[in-house]
């Protein structure tokens, strides 16, 4: 069953058949433009909205036809689904790319800026967090939960989640606190999948 704001977002779709912009969404919905955003990702992903790019806007429509249950997700592969939440999240907060990364180093899903190879991009992001928790370690504090590196082009965001570790490439003017906060909501979803 659809959330409180996914109704709301539904019900002005279906008022304009001929698509509004993530904004016109926002206002017509009487919602912020990052909940508009977050519910319009999720919406994509069951299948029930989708947009066609209009210069550099999305036009979301109701998507006709096709209405995939939740079994047909359940179908899908885990990398398959794993890409799929990549994508919400990149959707979601505007990052610049993001990976999945095992203890060890190895990339189970990434979502990355071209040119960037996903095996040595986990094996740094390992490599970081393990330096960092043992610098945590000597130093007797608790546990590292996250690594924020900051540079003059962007951040990049390390969670260490479960079993895996998030990252994310961040542009400066991303807004860190709703990457932080989708990152967390990501984690539950990928740790999910992958139990």
């Amino acid at each position: 069953m659809p959330s409180y704001y996914e109704r709301k977002i539904l019900d002005v779709l279906r008022k304009y058949k001929d698509g509004l912009t993530t904004v016109n969404v926002a206002k017509e919905a009487d919602i912020s433009k990052t909940t508009a955003i977050k519910y319009l990702a999720s919406l994509r992903a069951e299948g029930k909205v989708d947009y066609v790019e209009v210069g550099p806007s999305k036009l979301w429509r109701i998507k006709e036809g096709e209405k995939p249950t939740a079994k047909k997700h359940k179908a899908w592969s885990k990398s398959e689904r794993l890409e799929d939440l990549l994508r919400e999240f990149k959707e979601i907060t505007g990052v610049e790319g993001s990976a999945v990364i095992d203890r060890d180093g190895f990339t189970i899903s990434a979502d990355l800026p071209d040119g960037m190879d996903p095996e040595k991009f986990g094996n740094i992001v390992s490599l970081l967090l393990r330096t960092g928790m043992k610098s945590i370690d000597a130093a007797k504090l608790k546990p590292i939960e996250e690594i924020i590196i900051e540079g003059g082009g962007g951040r990049l965001v390390i969670r260490s989640e479960g079993k895996v570790l998030i990252a994310a490439f961040c542009r400066p003017d991303t807004p860190l606190g709703t990457v932080r906060l989708e990152m967390e909501d990501l984690a539950d979803k990928i740790n999910e999948v992958l139990t």
